[in-house]
């Protein structure tokens, strides 16, 4: 699986899987799932590295935010629901309108790059730390890519599940810690 993204990234066209009955698009979602979950968290590791060796301070994280402003159900539900389909909708739903037009690649490339920028407002202080941003926001980028690839081949509603899937998993141990603190 690795290497059909691979070969779209180097060269994305908009030709999704025809024929293919819905076990093997489980198949591919559970792959692709697995790879995005594993690059979000390796970046994130090496975002953590460098931002300690640097002795970066980017201020509180935009989750840490909503745990304080709001329940955790409703932090799941935003997280998990409401963000996946706008997100998706907002920056994978149009890719169809360059479906047939030489310029497909360079909507598929900006709409991985906007995503991931538009995740710099997690970032507190993201402001005083531009020069990081391609490091700050290379697992959003990365799933972007991803999300981009699930869109073409599968459909919108596959990169929705996706994406959803994607920030369940992500979120679930700050959800768990968010619970078991708050029944300590």
């Amino acid at each position: 699986m690795i290497n059909a993204v691979w070969n779209f990234v180097k060269n994305p066209i908009y030709l999704p899987y025809s024929e293919i009955t819905l076990q093997e698009k489980k198949s591919i979602f559970i792959k692709l799932l697995i790879l995005n979950i594993s690059f979000s968290f390796g970046l994130g590791l090496l975002l953590g590295i460098v931002t300690s060796f640097l002795e970066v301070d980017l201020g509180n994280h935009g989750l840490d935010e909503l745990f304080k402003k709001y329940n955790l159900y409703l932090v799941f539900l935003l997280a998990v629901i409401v963000a996946p389909i706008l997100e998706e909708l907002l920056f994978r739903g149009p890719l169809l309108l360059f479906k047939n037009s030489k310029f497909f690649k360079y909507a598929f490339y900006a709409s991985a790059l906007l995503f991931g920028a538009i995740h710099l407002t997690n970032f507190e202080s993201y402001a005083n730390f531009l020069w990081l941003a391609p490091i700050l926001v290379a697992p959003q980028t990365v799933a972007g890519v991803f999300l981009g690839f699930a869109r073409v081949k599968l459909g919108l509603l596959w990169s929705i599940l996706l994406h959803a899937c994607h920030n369940g998993i992500l979120l679930t141990p700050f959800l768990l810690s968010n619970l078991i603190g708050a029944t300590l």
